[in-house]
């Protein structure tokens, strides 16, 4: 089950699509892994909240992909694919997504976005 305080719909638009996928808790952190289409573009998130920190609020470890460059792919597909895909051991479902749009010769960009405590 989602937990609500990790899904903050009302930064969304409603024209927009989120889901979220692979969540998982310990003592450090809630993690959890996204993905959203807003409109010209579809971001994978693996979202970490620490739960103790007192420098960032929020980790967002993410790839993004121009609509206009995804060859007719939908988001549809790319979730049943994200959700579906089996990393190896030394991999990530952003390594495996990473992997499959190279395979197709698909520009992204990739980074690491932070939110500080204020």
């Amino acid at each position: 089950m989602i937990d609500k305080t990790v899904v903050k719909p009302e930064y969304l638009e409603s024209s927009w699509k989120h889901e979220v996928f692979d969540e998982s808790e310990n003592q450090i952190a809630k993690y959890y892994s996204s993905l959203t289409d807003s409109g010209d573009r579809i971001k994978f998130s693996n979202i970490t909240l620490p739960k103790m920190s007192s420098i960032f609020t929020e980790f967002d470890n993410y790839v993004e992909i121009k609509k206009q460059d995804l060859q007719n792919i939908t988001f549809e597909e790319l979730l049943t694919f994200l959700k579906d895909v089996k990393p190896n051991e030394k991999q990530s479902k952003k390594d495996c997504l990473i992997e499959y749009l190279e395979s197709k010769q698909i520009k992204y960009n990739e980074g690491l976005w932070d939110e500080t405590v204020e």
